[in-house]
């Protein structure tokens, strides 16, 4: 027996399948309704697909309670949203992965995509352990230190050489925003000295290797910086540039890469869902 190619899979992160685990019996619903939506969104060439409560039911041979049910959680997940234009309901996905990174999880080539609003920073070569940490760890973003050493100058500030090694210290292995928020604190209030927590009681030092599930896998989270009314997150492979805060944004999107010990996993449904979903 000969197997087709694969087009269009279905590509379901490890991360995402270990939520929906976390739901019990409505797990298999999840999965398949989930599945079902972006099956929709693929053939549509949009992440916006028109797929109503009706076309649904018929779709998966589902009671129509069943599907309102499964929805209303993938909602309260924050994984899709109902959009309304006129008298048609849109189903609006937030996370589902390009034709690009389907090809790299596949181990096929596409065609090139669309310029993404985060900005590929995987380096073609390895770097050595040292080199590990950008300095500055997040580009873009003054350096603060110097910022703090002309505020001394300009007030009259007295240090010497002990004075700038203690600083350095305090500041050393701190995330760029944590060190922007101490000096900028220390300056607006006029101080002679700038102080931070213990890392033990940091809200950002936390999420240091965490990564995120976006469109696009952002993997390790190395630094945050603070530009612009925007936050810059500086992960191993990519930066992304937002207004959401960082305990928001991890706290939607984060994941430990230590739960998920395998790449990002193909579902490719040809069983029970894809069944489904042949049958409309």
């Amino acid at each position: 027996m000969e197997l087709e190619p694969i087009e269009n899979a279905i590509v379901i992160h490890p991360h995402l399948l270990q939520r929906f685990m976390k739901h019990g019996k409505d797990y298999a619903n999840l999965l398949a309704l989930y599945s079902f939506y972006i099956y929709h969104a693929q053939l549509q060439k949009t992440n916006q697909p028109l797929v109503t409560d009706e076309f649904t039911r018929k779709g998966m041979n589902w009671a129509i309670d069943r599907v309102k049910k499964t929805k209303k959680i993938l909602k309260e997940m924050k994984l899709i949203e109902v959009v309304q234009k006129q008298k048609y309901y849109y189903v609006h996905l937030f996370f589902i992965y390009t034709k690009k990174k389907i090809g790299k999880i596949l181990g096929k080539s596409t065609t090139s995509q669309k310029h993404s609003e985060t900005e590929d920073l995987s380096p073609k070569k390895e770097k050595p352990k040292s080199e590990a940490r950008l300095k500055p760890s997040v580009p873009s973003v003054p350096n603060i230190f110097q910022k703090w050493i002309e505020y001394c100058d300009k007030n009259g500030i007295k240090y010497g050489k002990s004075n700038l090694t203690y600083w350095e210290k305090k500041l050393d292995k701190r995330l760029i925003i944590e060190q922007q928020e101490a000096i900028y604190k220390a300056i607006n209030n006029k101080w002679k000295d700038f102080y931070l927590v213990p890392l033990k009681e940091s809200k950002y030092h936390k999420l240091l290797g965490k990564s995120l599930m976006m469109e696009r896998d952002c993997d390790t989270l190395l630094d945050i910086g603070y530009v612009n009314k925007k936050y810059i997150y500086q992960f191993k492979n990519i930066k992304v540039t937002t207004a959401e805060p960082p305990l928001e944004l991890f706290k939607r999107c984060g994941y430990d890469k230590v739960e998920v010990t395998t790449a990002p996993m193909v579902s490719v449904v040809r069983d029970n869902i894809m069944g489904l979903i042949k049958r409309f």
